[in-house]
Parts: structure tokens; sequence; C-alpha cells
């Protein structure tokens, strides 16, 4: 297992250099990628239960880019698997798989369908404090946690090139995880949208939209019965309008922004309302140098899932199923120090305030609800080397730090992350 993935990564090195190994395959293309991490918490757990590992990622891709008259056929999939150097029980599979059909009617009339699935590891395992029997001591216990997410979606538009546009869609999200004890953050999600934007130039364009979604978390533990959890489904809804706005500043500069109202209801909150003013900010610049730069701020909500471990040995985890108002910003900086070679800073910060969260209290093992708020900053440094139109490799180096006050303090961590992989097309 030591060297497994070290040898996984050498054939793909390999063929890194093998130029000229591609063949005209279209509309077929094909992509393996080799990923080697080390992180110094893998669970993303309080930092006096983290836990530091080696791990490997490989992955097969496969899609197929169609053009169907004037509409075009995509449909792509992929497997991976991750292994873990000092934890061979959280091995797993995991795959992806979608299929989207953009269609065009005469008139301006166009749209797109489609579906989506996946599966993957949830952070690294979830931890169980398992409660021992008299005599016995405390055992810490760790179990792979899959998640589970089905996507399908519809959109259409009216209005093409022409200044006049007018759009809607909608979405459907299942998610789910396979540890028992994480059965509360599942979710099921229905969304629509709509729309207009006006182009006053094609550097200019208006738009009005908004958007309503409903979901509902159906296993959401409430008390505590004879040790075992008893679930009810909890639902939310939310309502929001925002105008937009993109810009063209100039040949180098390009602005797009946004500012809206927000109403949520929730059998989560116990005011059952939740009502904010929502807005983006995005700026992209390509000054005549080697630099793009990227900044961007955001205020939404969301629902979070998080999980820490196990209080009083009662087998579920403590989760932030909530509504959340949220702050972000991001910078993100690209220098082109060659045609081939490129290096990427990237710096996040977010503010996750939540009003009603349902947290366990340690003396009675039953659910409590506390507001409180979660910081989290993180950067990462990469350099990409690119040696041929169809291979890449890339290292980097980062840091992560979530905090919160309180009783929220228990879902602090920090986590230093070191990666490189290698991966290699042929289309």
């Amino acid at each position: 297992m030591n060297n497994k993935p070290l040898a996984i990564l050498s054939p793909l090195c390999l063929a890194l250099y093998a130029a000229g190994a591609h063949a005209a395959l279209e509309p077929f293309s094909f992509k393996a990628s080799e990923t080697i991490k080390h992180e110094s918490n893998v669970g993303h757990q309080q930092d006096q239960f983290a836990r530091t590992d080696w791990l490997s990622n490989t992955e097969v891709q496969a899609a197929i880019d169609e053009a169907l008259g004037r509409g075009k056929l995509g449909v792509d999939a992929g497997v991976n698997y991750n292994a873990y150097k000092r934890q061979d029980n959280l091995n797993s599979w995991g795959y992806h798989a979608g299929a989207q059909l953009d269609w065009e009617t005469i008139g301006d009339l166009s749209g797109s369908f489609g579906a989506d699935t996946s599966r993957r590891q949830y952070i690294d395992g979830v931890t169980n404090d398992v409660l021992p029997l008299p005599g016995q001591v405390q055992q810490t216990v760790i179990e792979p946690n899959m998640q589970t997410d089905d996507h399908g979606f519809a959109r259409i538009q009216l209005g093409g090139p022409s200044r006049w546009q007018i759009f809607g869609g909608g979405d459907f999200n299942k998610r789910r995880f396979s540890a028992s004890n994480f059965s509360s953050n599942d979710e099921r999600q229905w969304s629509a949208n709509f729309g207009t934007r006006y182009a006053t130039s094609p550097d200019l364009v208006f738009g009005l939209s908004g958007n309503t979604t409903h979901g509902e978390f159906p296993h959401v533990v409430t008390f505590i019965f004879a040790g075992t959890p008893q679930t009810q489904v909890k639902r939310f809804n939310t309502r929001s309008i925002a105008g937009t706005v993109q810009l063209k500043a100039t040949g180098n500069s390009e602005f797009d922004a946004s500012l809206g109202y927000t109403k949520e209801t929730s059998d989560l909150l116990a005011s059952r309302e939740l009502k904010f003013v929502n807005g983006s900010l995005n700026w992209t610049w390509t000054p005549p140098s080697h630099f793009t730069v990227k900044l961007g701020l955001k205020r939404s909500t969301d629902f979070d899932t998080s999980t820490t471990g196990l209080n009083n040995g009662v087998r579920y985890s403590n989760s932030l199923n909530g509504p959340s108002v949220n702050n972000l910003a991001l910078l993100d900086v690209t220098y082109a120090l060659t045609a081939k070679v490129n290096l990427d800073a990237n710096a996040t910060y977010s503010q996750r305030k939540y009003s009603d969260i349902a947290l366990t209290d340690p003396n009675t093992g039953n659910p409590s609800l506390e507001a409180g708020t979660l910081h989290t900053t993180s950067f990462f440094f990469t350099a990409h080397w690119q040696p041929t139109r169809t291979t890449d490799v890339s290292c980097g180096a980062g840091r992560e730090r979530r905090s919160g006050s309180g009783s929220f303090s228990i879902f602090s961590y920090s986590d230093n992350t070191v990666r490189c992989t290698a991966a290699i097309r042929f289309d």
C-alpha cells in the first residue's frame, strides 16, 4: 500500500512525454489523471482529533460531444478510486455520469435539458465515538461516508444574439449519505428560475431574475429516545428576486454584479422566517501583461452540511443543517510565466451566520437550538506545467482554517495540504 500511489503515478508521468500519442478521436475524448495529496487533518475535525495521512486519487474519464443538426449532445462518465496510506478501511470507489442535450429552433428559441449523478467520499470519513460497555474502554471508529448526488434540469430561452432575451428553467437535486449517523444531512430540493436580459450594447447588459426553491431534509433528528435518534421531515422555501448588470468596461476589464432580496421560511427556524439583502460583484482584469486578476464578493443563503464527532456515544453527528446568511470574498491571481508554465494564487474568506441550529446537548444527548457564526479562510498556491497540448502537471500547497465561538467552537479546524496531479487527455 505504501508504494501504491507512486506505482500508479509512474506510468502516467511517463505518458506525459508521449507527444503525439493522441489520435483524431472526435467526437470522443478520454482522460486519465493521478493525484497524490498529503493532509494534516483529513477529516476536518477539531485540531486535537486531527488525522494526518497521504491520499491518492486515480481517475479515468470518457466523453462524447456530438453535433445533432442545430443542437448538440454531450455525454460524460468517469470512475475514481481513493486510497489511503494509513487507513485502508477508508479506501473507496466513486463515479460520475451525465448527459446534456442542447437544442435550437428557428425564431431564436433554444434550450437544454439533462441529468447527472455522482458518488464521492464526503470529506474523509466520519468519526464515531462508540459508548463502551461497563469495564471496557471507549473506542473511536472511523467509517467511510459516501455522498451521492442526483441532479436533473431543463432550460429554455427566447432570443439569441438580439438585444432582448427571456429565459426560464427548473432543477431537481437529491443528496444522500451512506453513513447512518449522517442521514440528517440527506436533502431533496426543487427549484425554478425565470427572468429577462436586455443589452443596450455589446458591452452592457441589464437583467432581472427571480428564483423559488422548495427543499426538505427527510431525516432530521429532533430528540433521542432510549439511545435511538428520532427523526422528522423538515422543510424550507426560499424566494428571491435580483437585478443584474454585466459591463465590459475596457478591453482588459469586465464586471458583473447583482443586487436583490431573499425571503426564506423554514421548519428549522424558530422565527420561521429569514429576510435579507443578497448580491454579488465579480471583476476580471487582464492587463496587457502575463497577469489575470479575479475578485469576487457574494452575499447569499444556503443549507450547509458539516459534521464533528459524536457526543454521549449517540450515533448521529452534530450537523449544521439550517439556514445561514453567508458572506464570501474571493481573490484569484494567475501569472503566465511561459507559454507552458503558469502560477496561480487563490485566497478566500467566508462568514456563515446561523440563527437556529440544532446542536447536541452533551448532558442530555438531545438537540438544542443555538445561534453562532463560523469564519473560514483558505489560501492555495499552484504551479501548472503543460508540456504538450494534451498533458498537464500541477503541484501546489495551501491551508484552510475555520473558527467558531462559543458552542460553535466544536466546528473549528485547520488543515494543511500539499498536492500534485498529473493528467493526460486523448481527443
